[in-house]
């Protein structure tokens, strides 16, 4: 297998043994999408009527609950749940219960949903940085750096639908930078349906579905593509389109409604509405610090090796990648104004700014080509450290949950959390009295405390941090391996022909 294989694999199963440490209590938003995929497959239904009390975000038609969220996750969620249902016997979920925070087969979908595609992303990462003149030891940088050192890790442990349109919207990009080959119709069918069910997924990525689309035509306008895949492309994007018009009718009774317009909560009933699903209004520009490097939900403060983004858009242009330049540049920019566009844009309860998670492969496309074009050893020292940074960022925050509030006490009032790490997290790890709307648990439950409960029960406050060792133990130990494997190999050298060794080259050729 080839070195740059390896690094593949390797930050593969890296990634996806990480997302598989943590699970992760249920929230409003996971458990929405959940409950539809029991649905599902207990009771072949869309209404989740008997499941309603397990979240607030849900939809409410005559008298009977859906989820709110697209369905594009919950059906596909549908696939690993039955597989995890048939192979551990797990029973169909109960109906008319309170809500509560874990049942086995959350843990399943979840990682075998959010956890695969975080770990597929990254891997598909490294074959990018090869392509954009990494090594292999690089490659393998940028996409741990990805899985581990950026929101990404923590929302591939959560039923939230950024990781699939991510990976789906990649994975998109892919296909098409490849080119036709010898199956140009199944590959531009397989990028029109990867680019359309991000949306399917996650609504709000549906401008960058666009971009891909206009990506495509400008491949066939330079003939790189031939002029039939825009139409195969087409048919491709069209089977998600009907599948979500299908469910709608199905679940609501019309082909256009959709469950942000029958919101049961009052709050977000405000924001959506038939005219305008998300709700997005004019761009906030004010927000834009906020997002950007606000100690409260600014990216660069959840994922500091993306502060080599704009280098590396230089060194796009300077390599001449310009179609990578402007499909990273154009995905990046539209997440962002569609965040900024949004109400509710600090994405409620969470890590950093959760609505611009699905930019996170694109935005590591120019980091890549920096250390893939320029041949400066400190860009390389750069990003390492910026990765570990980012790695210890990422751990503290996933340890608790992740889940930090946007305001402690409502909409509307003072928000004390002005810089989550320092007033929410850190207290937390520290030992310090648990914060009233945290429930009472101070830390994620993980593989540790699932398998010695009782000795990490016995820790003191202040110790219970010792459950995460193992992770980062292992985690260090399978990244010095994956890096030892990928070392370069020495050159062999000729031993020098003597005189000898010339009369018996001759003589053989006589």
């Amino acid at each position: 297998m080839s070195r740059s294989k390896v690094a593949a694999w390797g930050v593969f199963l890296i990634l996806f043994a990480s997302e598989a440490y943590f699970r992760h209590a249920r929230d409003w938003n996971t458990a929405s999408r959940l409950m539809l995929t029991y649905a599902l497959v207990d009771r072949s239904t869309l209404s989740i009527n008997g499941l309603e009390n397990q979240t607030g975000d849900k939809a409410v038609q005559s008298g009977r609950f859906y989820s709110d969220k697209m369905p594009g996750y919950s059906l596909l969620a549908a696939v690993p749940y039955l597989v995890a249902k048939t192979v551990f016997r797990l029973p169909d979920h109960p109906l008319n219960q309170p809500g509560f925070a874990y049942w086995p087969a959350d843990y399943w979908i979840t990682l075998l949903t959010s956890g695969l595609c975080t770990a597929a992303t990254g891997a598909l990462l490294v074959v990018f940085a090869g392509k954009l003149g990494c090594g292999p030891k690089r490659s393998a940088l940028i996409g741990l750096s990805y899985g581990l050192a950026t929101p990404a890790a923590l929302y591939g442990a959560l039923a939230y639908g950024h990781q699939v349109s991510a990976f789906l919207l990649l994975a998109s990009f892919g296909v098409l930078r490849k080119g036709p080959g010898d199956r140009a119709l199944l590959r531009s069918i397989l990028a029109g349906f990867c680019a359309s069910y991000a949306a399917v997924v996650e609504l709000q990525v549906g401008p960058v579905s666009a971009v891909l689309g206009f990506y495509l035509i400008a491949l066939i306008v330079g003939r790189r593509w031939p002029i039939q895949a825009i139409w195969s492309f087409g048919v491709g994007a069209l089977v998600p389109a009907l599948v979500l018009v299908l469910y709608n009718y199905l679940a609501f009774g019309s082909p256009w409604t959709m469950g942000y317009f029958l919101h049961a909560n009052p709050r977000f009933r405000g924001v959506h509405g038939s005219g305008n699903p998300l709700g997005i209004g004019k761009p906030a520009w004010h927000l834009a610090d906020d997002l950007l490097w606000g100690t409260r939900r600014g990216l660069l403060w959840y994922a500091p090796i993306l502060l080599l983004v704009v280098p590396g858009l230089i060194a796009l242009g300077r390599a001449r990648h310009w179609a990578m330049l402007a499909v990273s540049s154009l995905v990046m920019l539209v997440v962002f104004v569609v965040n900024l566009s949004y109400p509710e844009w600090t994405g409620g309860w969470s890590t950093g700014p959760r609505l611009l998670v699905p930019l996170l492969p694109f935005a590591m496309l120019p980091v890549a080509a920096l250390l893939g074009t320029t041949n400066h050893r400190a860009w390389t020292w750069l990003a390492t450290v910026l990765y570990l940074v980012g790695f210890v960022v990422i751990l503290l925050f996933e340890g608790v949950g992740g889940r930090i509030p946007e305001q402690a006490f409502g909409p509307g009032l003072p928000d004390p959390f002005s810089f989550p790490l320092r007033d929410v997290v850190w207290p937390l790890w520290r030992g310090d009295p648990l914060p009233g709307w945290l429930y009472g648990i101070r830390f994620s439950q993980n593989l540790t405390s699932l398998v010695v409960p009782g000795q990490v029960a016995a820790l003191s406050a202040g110790r219970q941090w010792i459950q995460f060792l193992p992770l980062v133990i292992v985690q260090s130990l399978a990244t010095a391996i994956l890096m030892w494997l990928l070392r370069t190999k020495p050159r062999v050298q000729a031993a020098p022909v003597t005189k000898l060794d010339r009369s018996e080259v001759a003589s053989s050729r006589a």
